[in-house]
């Protein structure tokens, strides 16, 4: 079997048929893949809808589990794959049709470690044309190292790659439990493991942008947690960084400024969270001389080429006043509440 594809799934009903329709429409043999779906639990008919695909189609694949979690049903979902590759796609994404041929041919004749492509943020869910010609020109392979000191800004999350699954039992490759950002971390530790990584300028991937989404839910005890989660995942990124440091290469000054960057990013948005959240000036105090501890804040590394429009300017530097943001703070609150202004 070439690939495995492997589908944590919660509470997806509105989206996990439209996913599975975009796997299924492909242009290799079903024997080639398999579409494990592991349901976390769900609450609503996200395992019923999915059963009606296992019937009708042999390479779809249903298990269900007690909640335990995205990441670690991500690794429940790593043992149980038998592919050559492994993908690990989100149950409200989805990829264009046809789309699956070239990326594991492209994979196998440069017997690659990772393979990348691109992806498209949208709210629609019938994108499943390519607006790329579905040719390989100009193949270039990169070590870890080369790839990441020369993508800065190129996406931390899951789906946008697949990995040959020889090289993750090899390199004993997981996610760590317990953040539901763990993409960030996993994606960097992967790619610095990595001999041999293809990126290709084809846009197979589909964000869908869902409001109840862990990044864009703004239920309070909601955006509480995901600033625990942030707390949380900034010692991650410096743990990372540490190691790297360890290291003998010329370009590792380059990866580290991506990772420092990347750190960066979580922390100015996670100013946004805190604002819509409720909590004190005092606790996001403590929390900011947290990060001041780690050289995470003030943030130097955000404002470049990804974020250099004059709102990015204007409010990374509010953030890196603490005097300032604190001024500010409650009026934004309030405007922000009375919807009259609306936040990242």
């Amino acid at each position: 079997m070439k690939l495995s594809i492997l589908i944590p799934m919660y509470n997806a009903s509105e989206h996990i048929g439209n996913c599975l329709d975009g796997l299924l429409n492909q242009d290799i043999p079903k024997e080639d893949y398999e579409i494990i779906v592991m349901d976390d639990g769900s609450t609503d008919d996200s395992t019923e809808i999915v059963k009606g695909y296992v019937e009708r189609s042999e390479n779809v694949i249903l298990h269900i589990e007690e909640n335990s979690g995205c990441y670690s049903t991500r690794n429940k979902l790593l043992k149980l794959a038998r592919g050559e590759y492994i993908y690990n796609l989100d149950a409200d994404d989805y990829i264009v049709y046809r789309s699956l041929k070239k990326i594991i041919s492209t994979a196998k004749q440069h017997d690659v470690d990772i393979l990348g492509f691109n992806s498209i943020s949208t709210t629609e869910v019938n994108l499943f044309s390519s607006n790329t010609k579905n040719e390989v020109t100009d193949v270039t392979i990169y070590n870890g190292i080369e790839f990441l000191s020369k993508r800065k800004y190129l996406n931390i999350t899951v789906w946008w790659y697949i990995i040959k699954r020889d090289f993750i039992i090899k390199n004993k490759i997981c996610f760590e439990i317990g953040n539901p950002m763990e993409d960030g971390p996993f994606t960097l530790r992967t790619f610095l493991k990595a001999n041999r990584i293809i990126h290709l300028k084809m846009d197979i991937h589909r964000y869908v942008q869902v409001p109840t989404s862990i990044m864009n839910n703004e239920n309070r005890d909601h955006l509480n947690k995901m600033i625990e989660n942030y707390i949380d995942l900034i010692p991650r990124y410096n743990s990372l960084i540490v190691d790297i440091s360890k290291r003998h290469n010329p370009n590792l000054h380059k990866v580290i400024d991506n990772i420092k960057y990347r750190r960066d990013v979580n922390v100015y948005f996670m100013f946004f969270k805190m604002i819509k959240s409720n909590i004190s000036i005092v606790q996001i105090n403590k929390i900011l001389n947290e990060f001041k501890s780690l050289k995470a804040y003030p943030i130097t590394q955000f404002i470049g080429e990804e974020y250099n429009q004059k709102k990015f300017i204007i409010s990374a530097y509010i953030f890196n006043h603490k005097t300032l943001f604190y001024f500010v703070l409650y009026p934004i609150r309030i405007m922000y509440r009375l919807k009259l202004i609306n936040l990242p």
